[in-house]
């Protein structure tokens, strides 16, 4: 099979360009902007997402038969203050991909998110209604909305805050905080943010699922656990034997709780996946070798 990941040199793509290649199971493309990862066996294309003529050009090369859609502007802060951008990138360029697919034969895998929802009371399934309330989570709804009208062969992969080692100047929360905590700098958590934390790799399990079967529709993969950012940042300090008093509770009654978390029961039982919780993601995490 022949898979063309877009975003294929970010923090989630070079994990499942690297898992879809292993064993010389699929043929995979990717693309990226400025950097070309290191090679896996695979084709890289530059390209940016806003340029149609350059990606009709990777489609005809790539000639694939599912396409991962993993690219965004993915910052909810840059999200609220580039609103047009945002748009432009999360929603336009989704629709032109969309097309191309359904111009190509392709399937189209879109990797969307838990902003989708308003964070009221959080752990939402699969068919809980959108109320997206920052501009990246309306960007993202609008762009799930574009896959659904113009794709005919589509599947939508929501997830919540991915945690892992990065490449090479890059961050994400995990080695962040590892980072801080080491050289001894304090982490106010709050107590009162809500997600389903879940490890780059078991969520490229899912990807890859979506990927290598037919199931159409929305879908949810996440962690097992449903924990404040304040539990989260705890269980890193444990497991990395960190001074946990530098994870301090922070509690502000003056806003609202955000409350997002996804329940993946459903899709976690489509794919036969196992759904890991927080202790083996960290766990595993702390075993993997990063890029």
């Amino acid at each position: 099979m022949r898979v063309l990941i877009i975003g294929g040199s970010g923090f989630i793509g070079r994990y499942l360009a690297r898992r879809l290649s292993g064993g010389l199971r699929h043929e995979v493309d990717g693309t990226f902007l400025s950097q070309a990862p290191p090679d896996y066996g695979n084709s890289w294309h530059r390209v940016e997402l806003n340029d149609a003529a350059g990606l009709e050009k990777v489609f005809r090369v790539a000639r694939p038969d599912v396409v991962a859609h993993l690219a965004a502007m993915a910052d909810v802060g840059t999200a609220e203050r580039e609103p047009e951008r945002a748009t432009a990138v999360n929603v336009a360029a989704t629709s032109a991909i969309a097309l191309l697919c359904e111009l190509h034969g392709a399937r189209l895998v879109f990797v969307s998110t838990e902003y989708v929802f308003d964070g009221r009371h959080g752990y939402y399934k699969e068919d809980d209604p959108p109320n997206p309330v920052t501009q990246y989570g309306r960007t993202k709804r609008e762009a799930e909305q574009e896959v659904a009208r113009l794709a005919s062969n589509w599947s939508i992969l929501r997830t919540s805050i991915v945690y892992g080692w990065p490449h090479p100047g890059k961050r994400n929360f995990a080695p962040w905080l590892i980072e801080r905590l080491r050289s001894g700098e304090p982490y106010h958590a709050p107590t009162d943010v809500y997600r389903t934390p879940v490890y780059v790799e078991h969520l490229v399990d899912g990807i890859a699922g979506l990927t290598e079967g037919e199931h159409q529709g929305i879908h949810h993969v996440a962690g097992k656990d449903w924990v404040s950012m304040y539990g989260f940042a705890l269980a890193i300090a444990e497991a990395f034997d960190l001074d946990r008093r530098l994870v301090i509770q922070d509690a502000d009654d003056s806003r609202p709780a955000d409350m997002l978390g996804l329940d993946c029961a459903a899709t976690i039982a489509l794919l036969g996946m196992e759904q890991p919780g927080l202790i083996e993601g960290i766990t595993a995490m702390r075993a993997g070798i990063s890029f």
